[in-house]
Formats: structure tokens, C-alpha cells, sequence
């Protein structure tokens, strides 16, 4: 599946993946990827990278939080939107176990991959994906109530 990033000007096809699964506490936690779905990165996921603060998913290495001044998640019937201030820079259909999960942690993890991985990839061919450190970065997004005006 790929949905474009509200606000870019990318013609990448951008792969988005939401899933559950626990932390390393043991704690069920909300997962968002975003991605190249074919062609490699032609900046965009970089950019994000630097402006977002993530970092490399290193084993070991703590995810660290993306201030709500920057980039918070905002839950919406079945969807998650991740928000700047002033727009949302991404919209994304979830399941009622990963709400209830992102709701009981009060943050998802948010990860963006750089190098490609095609659409339809299996939950094996993620885990690869995800082990690949080199391409993978990382950070937690907390949920924050948006109140729509108009």
C-alpha cells in the first residue's frame, strides 16, 4: 500500500506499515514505517530523518521521543495522522488492537526506512527490513488530542 506524505513534493511510492508487537519491556506497542516502496530515496526519507531527530535503530540504543512541538500522533476513528503544528504529514488506516495498544503506552514508534521495500512485503521480509540498521531510524510519538477548528 502506498499513500503520499501530505505537504512533500516526492514522487517516490511511499510504503506505510502499522503493526503491534511488544516492546522490549514485553509491553504490546504501536508501530507505524514509512518508506520507498521501489525506487531508492531521493532525499525525502533523509530529510525527514534529520528534521525528526530519529535515530539508527542500533541494537542497544534507546528510542528517544520527537517533541509534541514538532511531531505527535493524533488517533482518529480508524486511522492514525501524524501531525506537524501546522499540518498533517501523514494519514494512515489502523486496527482497533493497535489503537488500544498506542493508546496504552500513550506513544507509537515511529519508524523510517530509507532504503526501498516493496508493497506487500510479509512480516518476514519486514523483520529483515527492520534489521538492516544501516537504513532504519527510529524515535517515539507521543498521542496528543487535535481539536479541529471550523
Amino acid at each position: 500500500m502506498t499513500e503520499p506524505i501530505a505537504g512533500t513534493t516526492t514522487t517516490l511510492d511511499v510504503g506505510v506499515t502499522a503493526w503491534s508487537a511488544p516492546n522490549p519491556f514485553g509491553e504490546p506497542t504501536a508501530f507505524v514505517m514509512v518508506h520507498p516502496s521501489a525506487a531508492p530515496d531521493d532525499g525525502t526519507f533523509a530529510d525527514a530523518v534529520e528534521h525528526l531527530g530519529l535515530r539508527r535503530l542500533d541494537a542497544g540504543r534507546d528510542i528517544l521521543p520527537i517533541g509534541t512541538d514538532t511531531l505527535y500522533a493524533s488517533l482518529k476513528a480508524m486511522r492514525v495522522e501524524l501531525c506537524t503544528p501546522d499540518r498533517v504529514w501523514l494519514s494512515h488506516q489502523v486496527t482497533d488492537d493497535w489503537t488500544t495498544n498506542a493508546i496504552g503506552r500513550r506513544y507509537i514508534v515511529l519508524v523510517i526506512g530509507t532504503a526501498p521495500l516493496p508493497g506487500g512485503a510479509d512480516a518476514d521480509a519486514i523483520s529483515a527490513y527492520l534489521a538492516d540498521h544501516t537504513s532504519v531510524h527510529a524515535a517515539l510519538v507521543k498521542i496528543r488530542v487535535r481539536f479541529d477548528q471550523g
